[in-house]
Parts: structure tokens; C-alpha cells; sequence
């Protein structure tokens, strides 16, 4: 193991950042997985990049599939989590929460703080992991913005900061 790893990780639990749900697939094939590691590429064209372990149980539906979509968690959204994280498999994690489900597209929360349909563009193995671009095709922003944040191994709640 490299000397740096716990170094690493403990580093990384001061990293906050918005928990998501990607989700792939469509119809009866269709599932998802909870994310902290989604971040924006670039604002022309708006791209993002997701990093999906390979032996998470959305990997080989995100390979085959051309379109994801990443919704980002608001603080009420914390029962997901665990929900996506491994509690239920599959199609039978969208039957908590307000979803839409498509026939020809991936699943979409639609009281998400966002939610931002993508068209993979591409993507690259790192290690234990692989990182898939992908090209924004749509967004739905919620008015209200209070994002589910992880932080140090637990949730988080954001607030502005008074001027």
C-alpha cells in the first residue's frame, strides 16, 4: 500500500463537497449510485466527470449506456443515501423518493437541488476507478438550494456566509 493512502483519505474527508445520485439505464434496467466525486469540467460546452468504481453495481450499465444523470441532494434527500449506497439493488432503489422514470432515458429526481442530464463523451480508467465525461444535454434546477454536503464521514448542511 502506497505510505500516503491514510494520509490521503484523512485529506480527503476535509474535502465538502454536494452528495449526488448518477444515475443510468432505463426502464426495468435502469439504477443508480450515491457520489461525492461528480465535478464540473467546463461551462462551454457544460461538461462534468463522475468517478464510478469499476466494481460498483451502476459500472457496467454506465459503460454500455450513452446518457446519465446526475442529481444533486438537498439535505432532505439524506435517507437516499443509504438507499443508493447499497440498502437496495437496482430498480427497487427509485421507489423511495419522487422519481421519474423513463423508457429511454435515466431516472430523475425531480425535487433535486439540480439534475443534469448527460451524454457520456468519454472516459478513462484510474486505478480502482473509472471517470466518465459526459456533455450536459439538460438541467432542471429546484429553487431551493440547501445541498446535502459530506464532510469528515458524515452530512453536512450548507449556509451563505453574511457578507
Amino acid at each position: 500500500m502506497n505510505p500516503l493512502a491514510d494520509d490521503y483519505r484523512q485529506a480527503m474527508r476535509r474535502l465538502a463537497t454536494t452528495v449526488a445520485i448518477v444515475t443510468a439505464g432505463h426502464g426495468e434496467q435502469c439504477t443508480g449510485m450515491a457520489a461525492t466525486a461528480v465535478m464540473s469540467v467546463t461551462a462551454d460546452p457544460p461538461t462534468l466527470v463522475v468517478a464510478v468504481n469499476r466494481n460498483a453495481s451502476i459500472a457496467p450499465i454506465l459503460a454500455r449506456e450513452q446518457d446519465f444523470c446526475v442529481n444533486l441532494l438537498s439535505a432532505r434527500h439524506q435517507d437516499l443515501v443509504g438507499i443508493f449506497s447499497g440498502l437496495k439493488k437496482g430498480r427497487e432503489r427509485f421507489e423511495t423518493g419522487q422519481w421519474r422514470l423513463h423508457e429511454d432515458r435515466p431516472p430523475v429526481l425531480t425535487d433535486a437541488i439540480a439534475s443534469l442530464l448527460c451524454r457520456k463523451s468519454g472516459s478513462f480508467e484510474v486505478s480502482t476507478h473509472t471517470l466518465c465525461t459526459g456533455e450536459v444535454l439538460e438541467i432542471v434546477n429546484h429553487p431551493e438550494i440547501d445541498p446535502l454536503v459530506w464532510m469528515d464521514g458524515g452530512f453536512a448542511a450548507a449556509s451563505r456566509l453574511s457578507a
